[in-house]
């Protein structure tokens, strides 16, 4: 059972939570939920996918970044390919194969007669390639497989334009007549028919699989390929079974949130791309021709602080409160005193801000705390404020309530919250109340429509599985 403790989202789709024990937890499109287990958390604050904010167990605030590329000594190879326990084979671009053994280096095996310019392997050594008859990387041609002495033609198997072995170990085959096919036992199961004329496929668990082609990404979904959005020209994709997507496009970006991918900074043009979880990925740097590893993301400490919760805004206004109920903004390195007592804050933007003070009472910040009519009689639980001012609280029943201006307090949605967060009147979260055990992190919407009171607002949520 999972027990959340808050989650925050940025407008751009990003999500994020913490559960009582003290990991971060990224929300990804493809329904994974990723821990972030580079340093326990206690509150995380999220701008975008590109401004994410956290708080250690004493209180000090932490930047998530991104972790330093690192060469690994592959060279020379064509191609290489790692599998989810960490065994890597290659290529040259004569057709050999070679298997990597650490110390000894690249080892030569028997390709069986395949002209080899492909890899793809699984955990255990299990190795696939294809007689390749293009004279380019990947198929058409015939698919083989290693034996343990050498690699053998796999009768049955249909003409391969490329071969994934997803984490789970099974075989996922794009065949140069359109069909995608995976292997139960000792047969080929066709999956989908009239597929896009992909260059390559990756498979993750689950039947998670993504295709990509002339610079576009595709997903495989209900035995249909469906194509995504992707903030550039996409050249090679990889997936784990954590469900880090890695796409190896121009520029470089990994999927960090529900249709958001995040650009990966200092990244130098790259071709293959492994992705083993969040935070064991490999590259090839084309220019230099060799292999880096990279480590993810990591929290990064970057003032000391006794903080208890924070807050930041869409253009990076942060706030925070302390267990004494003492607000404090960060000023890029330092915590600067606000005159004011508040038990939450929460930012939209440097110009919208709006606090809780202990009695339960809402608070709208303009350089002095100026009153909020609350919507309901005695204290609120929690307040939130969007980078478009609008505005979202809790009662003293859990009920969540939204002001969106020029509109007065509407409830909305029926799930009791014991906490909100909103970056704005599109992308507002939170987490359930629970019974006890487990509970879930939710996400909604309230957005004002129209003058007609029936159409004035609506509201959608979701719940979110538990990780």
């Amino acid at each position: 059972m999972t027990k959340y403790r808050m989650a925050a989202n940025g407008n751009d789709g990003s999500l994020w939570a913490v559960n009582t024990t003290q990991q971060s937890l990224r929300f990804l499109g493809n329904g994974a939920i990723q821990p972030e287990t580079s340093q326990a958390i206690t509150c995380v604050a999220v701008a975008n996918v590109d401004t994410i904010y956290g708080l250690g167990p004493a209180g000090d605030l932490y930047r998530l970044v991104d972790t330093p590329l690192r060469p690994v000594p592959w060279d020379p190879i064509w191609h290489a390919a790692v599998a989810p326990d960490g065994g890597v084979w290659g290529v040259d671009d004569h057709g050999n194969i070679f298997q990597w053994a650490n110390s000894d280096g690249w080892q030569p095996r028997p390709n069986g007669g395949a002209n080899a310019l492909f890899i793809a392997v699984g955990n255990g050594g299990d190795a696939w390639t294809i007689d390749n008859t293009s004279g380019w990387w990947g198929g058409p041609g015939a698919p083989y497989r290693w034996n343990g002495t050498t690699f053998a033609r796999v009768e049955g198997a249909p003409d391969a334009q490329w071969i994934s072995i997803a984490p789970d170990g099974t075989v996922w085959l794009q065949s140069s007549d359109q069909r995608t096919l995976r292997l139960d036992g000792n047969t080929w199961r066709v999956v989908a028919t009239d597929t896009p004329r992909l260059y390559g496929i990756t498979a993750g668990n689950d039947g998670l699989v993504y295709g990509w082609d002339v610079g576009l990404l595709y997903v495989l979904g209900g035995g249909v390929w469906q194509m995504l959005d992707t903030p550039g020209i996409v050249n090679c994709v990889g997936v784990a079974a954590d469900g880090t997507l890695l796409v190896d496009g121009q520029p470089p970006v990994r999927l960090a949130g529900f249709s958001v991918y995040e650009r990966l900074a200092n990244f130098p043009q790259v071709l293959d791309v492994f992705a083993i979880d969040a935070h064991r990925m490999y590259v090839l740097d084309v220019q230099a021709n060799r292999y880096l590893e990279w480590g993810g993301s990591t929290w990064q400490r970057i003032a000391g602080g006794n903080l208890a919760s924070i807050s930041v805004g869409i253009d990076g206004t942060l706030w925070g409160v302390d267990a004494n109920h003492a607000v404090f903004s960060f000023n890029g390195s330092d915590w600067q005193p606000v005159p004011g007592a508040m038990q939450k804050v929460s930012v939209g933007s440097a110009q919208y801000i709006v606090g809780l003070d202990p009695a339960g009472k809402l608070f709208f910040f303009d350089g002095a705390w100026q009153p909020i009519a609350s919507p309901t009689a005695g204290p609120m639980l929690d307040v939130a404020i969007g980078s478009d001012a609008s505005l979202f609280a809790l009662d003293g029943g859990h009920r969540l309530w939204t002001r969106i201006a020029p509109g007065d307090w509407a409830q909305i949605g029926a799930v009791p919250l014991q906490q909100i967060d909103a970056a704005d009147r599109y992308h507002v979260c939170g987490v359930t109340l629970g019974n006890g055990g487990d509970n879930s992190v939710w996400t909604g919407a309230g957005v004002a429509v129209g003058a007609d009171p029936r159409l004035h607002r609506y509201f959608r949520s979701a719940k979110l599985r538990a990780g």
